[in-house]
């Protein structure tokens, strides 16, 4: 499945990571971190928030190193909302001081590619924590607001990586012909073509041009 992408708004990721890890915090003081979370099931409100941030200090390692890194298993010293909120700022904290001070193109292993630089993380931290913080707002009931440029490159992460990390792991993706996203209120627009095969279950490169990151 290839992507093709028209350049939008530049993102400035460590920056928009950290707004959006205050929003994040922002909601877990602001949600029953006992309620089950709807797009995550088996999981409350406080497995959320556990779940980023040991993910938060597990990228910080790997940009840090560069190299890939066992997962993290922490947890707060306490269930109640202002300690769990105190708990996640801190990882949070750590990880954009990480991502603010190493170049953006050092070699850094990733998840999905194995070589890559260290602005995967950047991008992948800032769109894991939104989706997680309206996670949160689904719980309370709130209505979130995601800025513009955010959810178009977020859209654009999803099509030029996270597609490839489904596909490797067992999820087939069935689609018969070319579909053409588009977001009204920025004139973002996808075109997401299916891969043409040599021969039954053989993928080949489509003709398409590859997915284009945005500027």
């Amino acid at each position: 499945m290839n992507a093709v992408s028209r350049p939008s708004t530049t993102v400035d990721l460590p920056e928009d990571y950290a707004a959006a890890a205050e929003r994040f915090a922002a909601a877990v003081g602001a949600t029953d971190l006992r309620a089950p979370v709807p797009a995550c099931p088996g999981w409350s409100a406080y497995d959320l928030v556990v779940h980023l941030g040991n993910v938060h200090a597990w990228a910080a390692t790997i940009v840090e190193t560069g190299r890939r890194a066992a997962e993290q298993n922490d947890r707060p010293r306490s269930s109640r909302a202002r300690s769990v909120r105190e708990w996640y700022l801190a990882k949070a904290e750590d990880l954009y001081q990480v991502l603010r001070c190493i170049p953006s193109d050092r070699p850094c292993w990733n998840f999905v590619f194995g070589e890559g630089v260290a602005d995967f993380w950047r991008r992948r931290q800032l769109h894991e924590t939104t989706v997680h913080r309206i996670d949160l707002d689904v719980v309370a009931g709130r209505v979130s607001d995601p800025a513009p440029e955010v959810a178009v490159d977020g859209v654009s992460e999803v099509l030029e990586v996270m597609l490839t990390r489904a596909l490797q792991r067992g999820h087939r993706l069935r689609l018969d012909a070319p579909v053409q996203l588009v977001a009204t209120d920025t004139g973002d627009s996808w075109v997401v073509s299916p891969l043409q095969r040599s021969r039954p279950g053989v993928p080949r490169e489509s003709s398409g041009s590859p997915p284009g990151r945005r500027a």
